[in-house]
C-alpha cells in the first residue's frame, strides 16, 4: 500500500517555508493530491516562500504567516479535526546558536512545548517531531548513532533540540499524545540556504572565492538528500509506531 493511501490526509507543517519543509510540503501535494496542507511560518531570514511557487496556487496548499511561540496565533490556524502536526519549525544553525542562544532557545524548545500544549487542547490525532542527529554530540570513532543512543549535545542548537525532544516524550507519556521523533544528518539539495556547508562552498567555488574549512579538515560528516528526507518522514507520519524515535 503507497503512503498517498494512507491516513493523516489533514496536516498542519510549522516552518514549511524553510529547506526541508519546502520538500515536504511539496511531496506531501503530490503525494496526497486529496489531502489538505497547511503552512505555518514566522518567515525568518531562512524562510522563503519561493521554495513553494510550484504548488503556491494548489487547491489543497494554505499559508499562514505566524509564529509558534504565539499560542493564540497557533489556535487559531491550526484547522480543526487536524490529523497531524509536523514540526519542522526550528532555528538552525549552530554557529548562530554560539553567538547568542536565546532565540534558540524560545523558538526550538518554547515553540514546541506551544505546539504540544495546542494539539492536546485541539485533539490532534498525530504529532511528528523532526528532530537532528546533533542531540547525539559527536561520535570519537567511526560508528553511528541509534535510536537509543544517550543524548549528549555539544552546542547550544543540539541542547535546544534535545530539550525539545524531551517535552515531546513528556508530552507523549503524560497525555498519550501519539508522537514521533526523527533525526537526520546533514541535509543537501535544492533550496538550501546558502550559509550551509554545501551551497556555501559551491557558490565560493563559482566566485572563485575561499572554500571555508572547518577546525582542522578532519570531520567527518553524513549526509542525506532532502527529497530522500522527505520521502523517509511521508512514511513515518503514515506509518511509525507511536512514541517511537
Amino acid at each position: 500500500m503507497s503512503v498517498s493511501e494512507q491516513v493523516p490526509m489533514r496536516i498542519f507543517v510549522t516552518g514549511g517555508a524553510g529547506f526541508i519543509g519546502s520538500q515536504f510540503i511539496r511531496d506531501w501535494v503530490r503525494t496526497h493530491p486529496d489531502g489538505d496542507v497547511l503552512n505555518f511560518d514566522r518567515l525568518t531570514y531562512a524562510g522563503n516562500l519561493e521554495n513553494l511557487a510550484s504548488i503556491a496556487s494548489h487547491p489543497r496548499y494554505r499559508f499562514v504567516r505566524g509564529d509558534i511561540c504565539d499560542a493564540d496565533a497557533v489556535r487559531s490556524a491550526l484547522p480543526d479535526g487536524c490529523d497531524a502536526i509536523v514540526n519542522f519549525a526550528a532555528e538552525s544553525h549552530v554557529d548562530r546558536s554560539i553567538l547568542s542562544a536565546a532565540e534558540f532557545v524560545r523558538t526550538n524548545v518554547l515553540g514546541t512545548q506551544v505546539l504540544l500544549d495546542v494539539a492536546r487542547e485541539k485533539r490532534v490525532k498525530r504529532f511528528l517531531h523532526i528532530s537532528t542527529d546533533e542531540v547525539g554530540g559527536s561520535i570519537p570513532e567511526p560508528g553511528w548513532f541509534h535510536e537509543d543512543s544517550p543524548l549528549a549535545p555539544s552546542s547550544p542548537y543540539a541542547a535546544s533540540k534535545a530539550a525539545a525532544e524531551h517535552l515531546v516524550r513528556a508530552a507523549a507519556h503524560t497525555f498519550g499524545i501519539d508522537a514521533l521523533i526523527t533525526r537526520t544528518s546533514n541535509n543537501y539539495g535544492p533550496f538550501q540556504f546558502p550559509e550551509k556547508l554545501l551551497p556555501l562552498a559551491i557558490s565560493n567555488a563559482l566566485a572563485n572565492r575561499p572554500i571555508p574549512v572547518y577546525g582542522d579538515g578532519l570531520q567527518v560528516r553524513d549526509w542525506i538528500h532532502v527529497a530522500d528526507n522527505s520521502r523517509a518522514r511521508l512514511m513515518v507520519l503514515a506509518k511509525g509506531r507511536a512514541g517511537a524515535t
